[in-house]
């Protein structure tokens, strides 16, 4: 008996000494095979959602992406964490999470956010070379009156245009004419970055404004601590000439911080608008201030309520006609004439307000459509003409945005007689839009050409037209098309796409400023993609249109600004 019971005995230990073993690892096995399930699942939906983003649209589509993410990364920590619990270790997931994001966030940092929201790494360690800023103004005096302006920029001494875009300078936002076009070419195609020269290289206050450029002076606005800033520098060597500011701060996550628009030169002066509403007029030798608006005050509005509405900042730039500033207004709903106001260009005293819908982010401008010379504006959710002596609206046609959300950016393009083209970006595409007479004759009726939201994606940036193909940045991907179809022609390929930058076009050569800094020189051809020169220039994200006079090319960003010397032609 006792020898049976010994051997009962030792055959009960040795089976519950084997059971742990023999079902522990039965029941793990399905929480490994779920984490790898979600796993992979995670992977293949998010590159579902990748190869239909260039369709769509970037910014959405990562989004989604990150979504998916989240979910598909929560589940399989979850299920490692059970089946790290069935084994007896329940904290070997938590830390290793822990100890993966500690160490992460100690080696990587982000930089900027791009326009579609996607974060730009670089390692923490990375030093980069920022030039100060300039804090005083040069002693040297600018060139001070009308002779010595002629003989820098002798279309300077005319009210009259040239007719010679080296010689007009590129004085509003877009250029001359405020289409991003300049019509001859006068620089050689370098054979390679070396053949550019940078005339210089200095730091800049934070923002999104463009230079103005008239004789010696390229005029912009910056954000420096709390002040926002109206500057003038000199074009050959980059001095600051006079500084223009006042106290104000428009600042957002996304958009970050800094003034929006560009300044116009006219007749000598300054024209600038703030991203808080404050409107400017200055002497250009000077500086001296002639007369300024708080257009905040004038529509009684406070920048808490202006920012509400207008969530991104005021980025019109001034449409300088016929003795009138006039740019984008904004005020409440039960403000009549809250799209547009127009101010005496001598005085600043207010002439008309007009139009029913909030303002977007677009600029004001000057076409002539179906006979009549007419101011056209895109709004909030529409686009209308306006009469100049008056402002009244001449017609109105609806083009879907959200002043707080999926904004529209993009001024009109002339594109043929009584014809505009508009693009916007967040998916919404491209439409030519054509305006005529009424049958009655007392009226204009806005019609589409075509509409589609395949093209023209154009988010930040603006359409340039020539012979009748029209080039843009869509979705973060340069694209030529077919004006009077909307059919694509080509697209820039998705490795090698400039991202949500700007482009401009001099003569037979499209000039793109790449969003993360590079400058892209294409060729205007519409039969291909023809990649002509990649430059390294600015090291930052950079939303700003190039300026562009002559052969040399002005780029800056919200921390950085060069001027570069291209080939004598």
């Amino acid at each position: 008996m006792d020898a049976v019971t010994k051997m009962t005995e030792s055959n009960e230990r040795d089976s519950v000494s084997d059971r742990p073993e023999t079902e522990v690892r039965p029941r793990q096995k399905p929480f490994l095979r779920r984490a790898a399930i979600s796993a992979i699942t995670g992977i293949l939906a998010i590159a579902v959602v990748q190869y239909f983003a260039p369709d769509y649209d970037y910014q959405i589509a990562f989004i989604l992406c990150v979504l998916i993410a989240i979910i598909s990364l929560g589940l399989t920590l979850f299920f490692l964490e059970r089946a790290a619990w069935r084994v007896g270790h329940p904290w070997i997931v938590p830390l290793a999470t822990l100890a993966i994001a500690v160490l992460l966030v100690s080696l990587v940092r982000i930089r900027t956010l791009s326009g579609e929201m996607i974060p730009q790494l670089e390692w923490r360690f990375t030093s980069r070379d920022v030039p100060e800023l300039q804090r005083s103004v040069v002693q040297s005096p600018a060139i001070t009156d009308q002779a010595d302006r002629s003989e820098m920029d002798p279309a300077a001494a005319s009210d009259e245009p040239t007719g010679d875009d080296d010689l007009a300078g590129w004085t509003q936002f877009l250029g001359e004419h405020r289409t991003g076009i300049v019509a001859d070419r006068k620089f050689a195609i370098p054979q390679s970055p070396s053949d550019v020269e940078t005339l210089w290289n200095i730091g800049i206050g934070a923002g999104w404004s463009s230079f103005a450029i008239s004789g010696e002076y390229a005029v912009t606005l910056e954000q420096r601590d709390e002040r926002e800033c109206v500057t003038a520098y000199r074009i050959s060597d980059g001095e600051l000439l006079w500084i223009v500011d006042h106290e104000a701060v428009h600042t957002h996550p996304l958009g970050e911080t800094g003034p929006r628009s560009t300044p116009t030169i006219d007749d000598g002066r300054v024209y600038a608008q703030g991203a808080t509403g404050m409107l400017w007029c200055l002497d250009l030798a000077s500086g001296d201030v002639i007369w300024q608006v708080d257009l905040l005050e004038l529509a009684d509005w406070d920048q808490a309520e202006s920012e509400s509405a207008i969530t991104w900042g005021r980025s019109g730039s001034p449409l300088l006609v016929d003795g009138l500033c006039v740019v984008p207004f904004g005020a409440d709903s039960d403000r009549d004439g809250r799209s547009l106001v127009a101010l005496s260009a001598e005085d600043g005293e207010v002439r008309w307000t007009a139009g029913d819908d909030q303002i977007s982010y677009a600029s004001p401008q000057l076409l002539t459509l179906a006979g009549q010379r007419q101011i056209v504006i895109v709004n909030e959710k529409t686009i209308s003409g306006h009469a100049i002596d008056s402002g009244a609206q001449l017609w109105q046609t609806k083009w879907s945005g959200q002043s707080n959300g999926a904004a529209n950016c993009s001024a009109v393009v002339p594109a043929g007689e009584n014809r505009f083209l508009i693009g916007k970006g967040y998916g919404g595409g491209s439409a030519l839009i054509e305006v005529q007479r009424s049958e009655s004759g007392d009226g204009f009726v806005a019609e589409d050409v075509w509409h589609s939201s395949r093209v023209l994606k154009t988010k930040f940036n603006h359409a340039v037209t020539r012979d009748g193909v029209a080039y843009a940045l869509s979705n973060g991907a340069l694209q030529a098309i077919e004006l009077e179809s909307g059919r694509r022609l080509w697209e820039q390929s998705r490795r090698s796409r400039s991202g949500q930058g700007q482009v401009i076009l001099a003569g037979d050569t499209l000039i793109v400023q790449e969003e993360m800094g590079d400058i892209l020189l294409v060729a205007a051809d519409p039969s291909e993609y023809r990649e002509q020169l990649r430059l390294p220039a600015l090291d930052h994200k950079t939303w700003n249109v190039p300026s562009l006079v002559g052969d040399v090319l002005l780029i800056r960003n919200s921390v950085q600004a060069m001027a570069l010397q291209l080939p004598a032609q």
